[in-house]
């Protein structure tokens, strides 16, 4: 699939490497974008550091002595280490634990989605972590008294077999290039003027109904099986869908969660049009079917449509939704610039956008259409500019008669929506949002940065991986977890407190709730951080580093944030929350015990890959009060095959699967 038409070809160059820029945008800064801290850990006694037995890196003349990847004594060649293929691909397979699952933790299955083939079989590499193949690695926990299984695991893993990961097997070549700068196998000859690009489905994955969806924001997701993670609708470009005719164009890999109305809303971001500009469409699906909600306010058609399984009386992928079926309203806006978007957020009024100002870098568009550097090097930040803008989108529009009126919607001077200014800044990901009863105003949770240089992390320059380079994060600035809170009357920042206020400067990333939280008011968030506490400057690039640690930031009173940290060489992923099993009791009183529930009565599950021996553990942790994390793990595994850093990830309580044909 390309994003590329061929009446768009005749498009001056640079115009067309513009256009392909902005189709994927931002992946995942993962461990790439994980940056900086203030309050101090509380290191365990058993991350006291153990001589890494990596090979030696040459002295860091190119590393300034105060980054984090001095001060933290973090292991780089470790780290460099997790961008290694992973080995291969497991069928379910039983493994057995070290100790028996806690009573109160839920059955389920564990799904991890992230890059996991940097190098093609000839050797070629992907430039850029983002442009590597997407592999699903799953892990399923049967805890329920009948199952008796609290011993053991079914694991598997398996890339996802879109259309160019099947052709690079075939050829054993890389047979397209990415976004962010990899190239084709057989030098700039072959890459030269060559537009389409690959798509890696390795950002995020999602259990609805009977299936598994993995999202990358540069085209349609893939449906897989949950058990055997195939494609469900067959190999390459047959396996993506398009939810039965709802997607426009791409579909983002960070849906929001609402539990209240049990349902998913995304966006998708159009290919960028120089001359017309960029749609966000907004996309509301039900959590049980992964299909449009049609009308959700009525409560009859709604109760039908969440009772029918997800492959019942769906439509085929390419086939119109059925008769009886109401179009579905997809609310879209246009932007003039292209927009460095990949994720938002949702309240229960509300879709939440950062909106900044960017252009198209022309000379950047040239070099990537030459073959010289990554599309996604063509947008420029402007880190100069006094303001950038939250912009809110009401849901009322999902609720629209005639889709006519919620087309083409001018996010700045449409009234139905707010922009509200704000200081400058970037951010990859959001914790979570949600409308204070109180006050009215909106509170949300974000990393944020001081700007974003996509150019020269895209660029083929070095003819090496940007995780061989001397100092990886040498045009990364470091981030902070901040909390906003809007005055949505007054449209502007609400008065009387710093706003934003910073939670934590650890270098946080990946910041993860409790997904029943979403959309509600929330008390911690979890964050993937540094190893330990550095002191750097925001407004310095240069001054991040990798991930080394975990945490459970308290937003109401940051001054009891808990953190945990691993060995120098050891890298956490995102963390995972699944609510702990409540007691069987009668009705009246789980709904007694419902209100007092605690937020934090969780399990917190994390992959953490040791660059230095090349294995994977999965890490599940107690989180339920104060002191849990800094307690260290509950249960420690170690996975039967290397995974490398990957990116996002979900629980899907209940779902289970039969470990008896697979034991051995």
């Amino acid at each position: 699939m390309t994003i590329f038409q061929p009446q768009n070809r005749a498009i001056l160059a640079t115009t067309a490497a513009a256009a392909i820029a902005q189709t994927l945008l931002l992946r995942e800064p993962s461990t790439l974008l994980v940056q900086s801290l203030s309050t101090p850990p509380k290191v365990n006694p058993s991350t006291k550091s153990k001589p890494s037995a990596t090979t030696p890196l040459e002295p860091l003349t190119r590393i300034p002595p105060d980054s984090p990847i001095h001060t933290t004594q973090t292991d780089l060649a470790a780290w460099s280490n997790g961008f290694s293929n992973c080995p291969a691909e497991l069928p379910p397979t039983i493994v057995p634990l070290p100790a028996a699952l806690p009573p109160d933790f839920p059955s389920g299955t564990y799904y991890r989605n992230g890059h996991a083939k940097f190098y093609a079989d000839d050797g070629t590499p992907c430039i850029h972590p983002f442009d590597a193949d997407g592999m699903i690695v799953a892990v399923t926990f049967d805890n329920s008294p009948a199952g008796r299984r609290n011993n053991e695991i079914l694991f598997r893993n398996k890339y996802v077999e879109t259309e160019g990961y099947l052709d690079d097997l075939r050829a054993g070549t890389m047979t397209r290039r990415g976004l962010f700068g990899t190239m084709k196998s057989g030098g700039i000859g072959r890459n030269a003027f060559r537009t389409s690009y690959k798509h890696v489905a390795n950002t995020h994955v999602l259990h609805a109904g009977d299936s598994l969806y993995a999202l990358w924001e540069g085209g349609l997701p893939y449906e897989l099986d949950p058990l055997t993670l195939k494609n469900k609708q067959g190999p390459g470009i047959d396996g993506a869908t398009d939810l039965d005719g709802l997607i426009r164009d791409n579909f983002g890999a960070h849906p929001r969660y609402d539990p209240d109305r049990r349902t998913y809303v995304n966006f998708g971001c159009s290919v960028f049009d120089p001359m017309k500009g960029h749609v966000v469409s907004l996309y509301e699906v039900d959590a049980d079917t992964f299909r449009s909600t049609f009308k959700r306010r009525d409560p009859q058609q709604q109760q039908q449509h969440s009772a029918a399984p997800s492959n019942s009386s769906a439509a085929p992928s390419n086939s119109p939704a059925a008769p009886s079926a109401k179009p579905p309203i997809v609310p879209n806006f246009r932007l003039k610039a292209p927009a460095l978007l990949h994720d938002f957020i949702l309240t229960k009024n509300y879709c939440i956008f950062n909106i900044n100002d960017t252009k198209i870098n022309t000379l950047s568009a040239l070099r990537a259409l030459l073959g010289l550097s990554g599309f996604a090097g063509s947008i420029d930040l402007n880190e100069s500019a006094p303001h950038t803008h939250i912009v809110l989108v009401p849901r009322s529009l999902f609720d629209a008669t005639d889709q006519s009126s919620v087309d083409d919607i001018d996010p700045f001077r449409d009234e139905r929506i707010l922009a509200i200014p704000v200081d400058n800044h970037f951010n990859f990901h959001y914790a979570n949002a949600y409308e204070d009863e109180t006050t009215g105003n909106i509170v949300f949770d974000t990393v944020q940065i001081d700007g974003m240089d996509l150019a020269s992390t895209t660029s083929t320059d070095s003819g090496q991986p940007l995780w061989k380079n001397d100092n990886p994060f040498a045009r990364v600035a470091p981030s902070r977890l901040v909390r906003y809170v809007l005055d949505i009357s007054n449209k502007a920042l609400a008065v009387g407190t710093p706003n934003p206020k910073v939670l934590s400067t650890r270098l946080p990333e990946f910041p993860s709730i409790p997904p029943n939280r979403s959309t509600k008011r929330h008390r911690y968030v979890y964050p993937a951080v540094a190893r330990t506490k550095v002191d750097v400057d925001y407004k310095t690039k240069g001054h991040a580093g990798p991930i080394g640690g975990i945490a459970k930031i308290d937003v109401e009173s940051p001054e009891n944030n808990e953190y945990y940290s691993f060995e120098t060489y050891e890298f956490p992923g995102e963390c995972v929350l699944c609510p702990k099993v409540r007691r069987e009791e009668k009705e009246e009183e789980k709904e007694a015990e419902e209100a007092i529930r605690e937020e934090d009565a969780c399990y917190l599950l994390v992959n953490v890959v040791n660059g230095r021996d090349k294995t994977t553990d999965l890490l599940i942790f107690d989180v339920e009060g104060k002191g849990a994390l800094e307690r260290g793990p509950v249960l420690r595994c170690t996975l039967p095959v290397f995974v490398p850093h990957l990116l996002h990830g979900s629980f899907a309580e209940g779902v289970t699967f039969d470990f008896e044909p697979f034991r051995r």
